[in-house]
């Protein structure tokens, strides 16, 4: 009996040390939520102040800001009907036929989450440039004196870049939609006559629409916010908020015309994110359940398809492909006596460089710092609406829209924000200010990981565990393993890639690789910056692609 006691006594100790390490583990991701919520507010309403204090508005600003206004959304619109005409062709090819590049076209997705917009910039640059690849090509094969290519730097070229950069982001929705169709409706269709493009039009489009628009608004807000594209390429009386957004809070410091252009921003994107919301609703409801017996019949392309699929996919390869390989083909490209001849000389250089490697030391850390934080975030937060899900409340929704609203604003905005918060930018501060906007992208991945969890195997885990934190550590977290190792690679690869918010915040001899980059190309170090580009690009697919096959396996 002594004994026993004595057992019962020490579980009750190793319970009672449980519970306390448990709820010391939700006050402080409590507090870190609280500490990143922070950090996306206070700079918004610190930027929004001078709209409530101050004298009136100056009209004579307002015609600059119309056309200002009216070519972001010219800008992101296009762009987005760009993506959109070459995804959905993509999408059927993926969806509904077998091809020898079927993998290479699935591969295309992993691009706009890995690469950094601003090596696409530069792999533009590389190729599209007066001294890029191809205008060498054209002047030396037709004898030209000057550059016949020059859309790059305009309207059309900020459009080209960002909407073949982002069509895999629609073309992986669409085709993931287009597979889980049933094909009853069509066929019945099909057999009392109708045509294909008639049945495509009458029946497959509205089925597919709410993912094609679920597809879509993400990448209108890319382009909407977009900043090194648009700061790279942009012409004089050719600016977006955001750019204009920059250059008033760091060169004009006037920050009454920032908090107007602000405000317009965010408002236009909160009501781009209410839409998505609504949208992606519906397409979960219009899923449904279907006793139809799917078939996901792939058949190889005929003829008539071939011909047509072979200019689609030169499109793809000469606006897409080719300007990922053209950086790689600048940083072993050196220019000696008027022409190019492959030489190591660019990365000899690059690797002698000791600020290279501080940039390179400062991006791991900070990289790897934020995808902690915002896995703990997100992970945090995801348990937390895991566990409410059989409660009705009223909130419920509410709830589930905080992560959407850190979408609604840019990351220019925050860095100026917090400028005015604090005299001088700090490490700390950018992985702060990263965190808050990268955490909701760790908590739709694992939100969706526990979404898959049956909600009885959580209340028999409730009702069975011996103590109320076992269902969290025993049951919820061991689901979503996998999960939070890929969310830790796509955080990294997120952080690594942003330039925008150590180019803002400013940081006192404090270099990312993506805003060494960024210098290195504004200095006219365009060899080297390609070189070093592809180091950052390197760093972010390899991790990307490895938290990828750690979340397979």
């Amino acid at each position: 009996m002594p004994l026993q006691i004595m057992r019962g006594k020490e579980n009750a100790a190793r319970a009672t040390a449980f519970h306390i390490l448990f709820y010391t583990l939700c006050g402080g991701a409590g507090l870190l939520f609280a500490v990143i919520a922070a950090s996306f507010i206070l700079p918004l309403a610190k930027v929004l102040s001078p709209l409530f204090t101050g004298g009136a508005f100056r009209p004579q600003a307002l015609p600059p800001l119309a056309g200002t206004i009216a070519y972001t959304f010219a800008q992101s619109l296009a762009s987005t009907a760009l993506a959109l005409a070459i995804a959905v062709p993509a999408a059927w090819l993926l969806a509904k036929r077998h091809f020898p590049l079927k993998g290479l076209l699935a591969s295309f997705s992993a691009v706009p989450l890995c690469i950094p917009a601003l090596l696409v910039a530069l792999g533009y640059i590389a190729t599209f440039g007066r001294a890029g690849h191809v205008n060498r090509a054209l002047m030396a094969v037709f004898h030209l004196e000057e550059a016949p290519l020059s859309f790059l730097y305009s309207f059309w070229g900020i459009v080209i870049t960002q909407g073949f950069y982002n069509f895999p982001l629609i073309m992986m929705t669409t085709a993931d939609a287009w597979r889980s169709l049933d094909s009853s409706q069509a066929d019945s269709a099909l057999l009392l006559g109708a045509s294909r493009w008639r049945v495509f039009r009458t029946i497959t489009a509205y089925q597919l629409l709410p993912a094609i628009i679920s597809g879509c608004i993400p990448v209108f807000l890319y382009c909407f916010f977009s900043f090194m594209i648009v700061l790279l390429f942009g012409t004089v009386g050719g600016t977006t908020l955001e750019v204009a957004i920059y250059h008033a809070g760091r060169s004009a410091l006037d920050f009454r015309m920032v908090a107007f252009l602000a405000l317009v921003e965010t408002s236009c994107a909160a009501a781009a994110l209410w839409g998505y919301s609504i949208i992606e609703g519906k397409a979960e409801r219009m899923k449904g359940i279907s006793f139809a017996p799917r078939v996901h019949s792939q058949q190889k392309l005929s003829l008539p398809e071939r011909c047509a699929a072979v200019p689609f996919f030169a499109l793809i390869a000469l606006f897409f492909m080719l300007p990922l390989f053209s950086i790689a083909i600048n940083s072993f490209t050196l220019r000696q006596r008027g022409s190019n001849v492959l030489s190591l000389t660019v990365w000899k250089q690059l690797l002698h460089r000791e600020s290279f490697y501080r940039a390179l030391g400062n991006t791991l850390c900070c990289a790897s710092a934020t995808a902690l934080l915002c896995t703990v975030t997100g992970l945090s937060y995801a348990v937390f609406l895991r566990l409410r899900h059989s409660e009705r409340t009223a909130g419920k929704g509410l709830l589930r829209t905080i992560p959407l609203l850190p979408m609604a604003v840019s990351s220019v905005v925050t860095g100026i924000g917090l400028t005015q918060l604090v005299r001088r930018g700090t490490p700390l501060l950018l992985v702060i200010a990263q965190t808050s906007f990268s955490w909701p992208f760790a908590f739709r991945q694992l939100s969706a990981a526990l979404s898959r969890l049956p909600q009885d195997t959580i209340d028999s885990a409730r009702l069975l565990s011996a103590h109320a934190p076992d269902c969290v550590f025993r049951v919820i977290i061991p689901s979503c393993a996998k999960n939070i190792l890929s969310s830790l690679g796509f955080c990294f690869a997120i952080s690594a890639g942003d330039a925008t918010l150590p180019l803002v915040l400013a940081l006192y001899k404090f270099d990312t690789l993506a805003l060494y980059t960024y210098r290195l190309a504004g200095s006219y170090r365009f060899a080297e910056a390609c070189a070093s580009g592809i180091v950052l690009g390197a760093l972010c697919m390899g991790i990307f692609a490895l938290a990828n096959r750690l979340k397979q396996d």
